[in-house]
């Protein structure tokens, strides 16, 4: 298997890739105002791209998508963690960061919220200093 580690796990980032993931991997639908939207990978790089290999026989363009011309892992079968200085779970963070519509985020939070961060260095140095009150799952010494 191969696994993904993400610093600052239970940050925007962190959440909303993971909650991206998990949606895929249940192949999850959910209703927005605009309509109901599915879970896929448009936009990611190496599953959605393509690579023109030349012409077919007839004149036209012949494209593969990447992911099949280069061997990767499909991000449904990546074991997901991460560290972060809060020691919430992912269910709470991903509904604090508010980026995912909110019918998504009551279909991912019971899993999400299993989902808790290793704890993490804590700097201020590198760290904004309004994130200092979240400091609360940090390694000593």
């Amino acid at each position: 298997k191969t696994g993904v580690m993400f610093v600052g796990w239970g940050g925007n980032n962190g959440t909303t890739v993971t909650a991206g993931i998990l949606a895929n991997r249940k192949g999850l639908k959910w209703r927005t105002k605009d309509g109901e939207k599915s879970a896929n990978y448009i936009g990611s790089l190496t599953q959605s791209s393509t690579v023109q290999l030349g012409c077919n026989d007839d004149g036209e363009r012949v494209h593969l998508p990447l992911k099949d011309l280069l061997p990767m892992v499909n991000p449904n079968d990546l074991v997901i963690g991460g560290w972060d200085i809060s020691a919430r779970p992912l269910g709470d963070a991903m509904a604090a960061a508010k980026v995912l519509d909110y019918d998504l985020q009551t279909q991912l939070y019971p899993e999400m919220q299993k989902l808790v961060p290793l704890p993490s260095l804590y700097s201020p140095d590198f760290i904004a200093h309004n994130q200092a009150e979240r400091a609360t799952n940090v390694l000593g010494g």
